[in-house]
């Protein structure tokens, strides 16, 4: 019997993995699919999560990162303000930015190290049930070679994978922990409610070189005018909505703007027009690397623990990426969770008093994030007038007092450890 089954081979999966690992579990990862997405979605690491991972893990990320010691605020004429990330840690004064897939892979590679063979791929969960001191889990795999075998017309792409063979898979495991996303197999195998909330918010996302050329029209000088540096995050709290950027490895530069509706198909010139129009910052368009559009939305899960069972990561808490907080409150729940698994399992029992207070109170955190990035998201809508002529002088006003040091600690997540 395993010691713990992790269905999900991402980034909240991988990390419990490895702490599992490290103190000596049986761990076994099932996942879905057969190889990583290598999509660059979440890119900001803040202290606390880097606190949570293992010393190598976090060096080799600090290592390829890019550390941001500081936010800037500003519209496209003026800087309103600072928000410095020197004092929201002594190991790791600032963010670290880095490619979401980088870091699965970071983290993938130390979980091979300690076990080779613990992460499964293309194994799907159909099915659990917990019994006396265990779960017993159902998958499937698809049959080795098959697929390869058939001369499908490239059309009949889709038909040929509805076709695909696969052989059942069991395991046993003292418990089970659903990393499995935020469309979870395994919450809704297990009737958790999960009620989401839509928001008006939407945004097109994209990287591209970090050579941003001439600010036009009444913004003169680049993106570094201002006192400004190359590694630091920059907010535009513009009228027709927000515009951010982050640097990242390699010359580049995470852009985020904000859109009136979802954008179907967003082309790189669409997102650089909007950005010159709003910020009066050029960017080339030849150089983006990675395009998308997203809605927004909000899916707290009503309980993350179910006896052997247990939600992490995104399966327990969808929450907006603006600010930069889901993969991190992952990691936070898994440096919770792990102590837990690793005592039930050496001592045979459940936890059953130490887990209920870690559903609580991850949960509770999860909720102060979810509002967090509701306020995130209403500083960047669009104003016009005397409330964004208001909003710009009040933010203006709070960054230059130590206030500035609460919000740097806020943004860094230190409350929700």
């Amino acid at each position: 019997m395993r010691d713990v089954l992790v269905v999900g081979g991402g980034a909240a999966g991988l990390a419990l993995a490895a702490r599992l690992l490290e103190a000596g579990l049986d761990v076994v990862v099932w996942e879905r699919r057969p190889a990583p997405a290598g999509l660059s979605r979440a890119i900001g690491i803040h202290a606390p999560a880097l606190e949570s991972l293992d010393h190598e893990v976090a060096q080799q990320v600090v290592d390829e990162a890019v550390l941001v010691r500081r936010g800037v605020a500003r519209t496209r004429d003026r800087v309103l303000g600072v928000v410095p990330f020197d004092r929201v840690s002594t190991r790791f004064p600032f963010v670290a930015t880095l490619p979401q897939a980088r870091t699965e892979e970071i983290l993938r590679a130390r979980v091979d190290a300690l076990d080779p063979s613990c992460v499964q791929r293309g194994t799907t969960l159909t099915g659990l049930e917990e019994v006396v001191g265990a779960v017993q889990v159902t998958g499937e795999v698809p049959l080795t070679g098959w697929a390869a075998d058939q001369e499908t017309p490239a059309a009949d792409d889709a038909f040929a994978s509805a076709l695909t063979l696969t052989t059942p898979v069991h395991e046993t495991a003292r418990f089970v922990v659903a990393a499995d996303g935020a469309r979870s197999t395994v919450r809704d195998l297990l009737g958790v409610r999960a009620p989401v909330r839509t928001y008006p918010d939407t945004y097109v996302m994209g990287d591209l070189a970090d050579t941003t050329g001439t600010r036009t029209g009444s913004g003169t000088g680049s993106l570094v005018d201002d006192g400004a540096r190359r590694d630091d995050a920059v907010v535009h709290l513009e009228r027709e909505g927000v515009v951010e950027s982050f640097p990242l490895p390699q010359g580049t530069r995470r852009w985020v703007v904000r859109t009136d509706a979802r954008v179907v198909g967003p082309t790189a010139d669409q997102l650089v027009a909007v950005v010159e129009h709003r910020t009066g910052v050029r960017l080339d368009a030849s150089t983006c690397t990675m395009l998308s559009s997203f809605e927004v939305r909000r899916r707290l899960a009503a309980q993350t623990v179910h006896g052997r069972k247990v939600l992490l990561g995104d399966a327990a808490h969808e929450i907006s990426p603006i600010g930069g907080q889901g993969m991190n409150l992952g990691w936070l729940d898994a440096a919770r969770l792990a102590p837990l698994l690793v005592e039930g399992a050496r001592s045979g029992t459940l936890p059953a008093e130490a887990l209920e207070r870690y559903d609580a109170t991850r949960r509770r955190r999860a909720r102060w994030a979810a509002r967090q990035a509701e306020a995130n998201m209403a500083l960047g809508r669009p104003v016009q007038g005397t409330t964004a002529a208001l909003r710009d002088a009040l933010l203006t006003a709070a960054l230059r007092t130590p206030a500035r040091r609460g919000l740097a600690s806020v943004y860094a997540m230190r409350h929700l450890r």
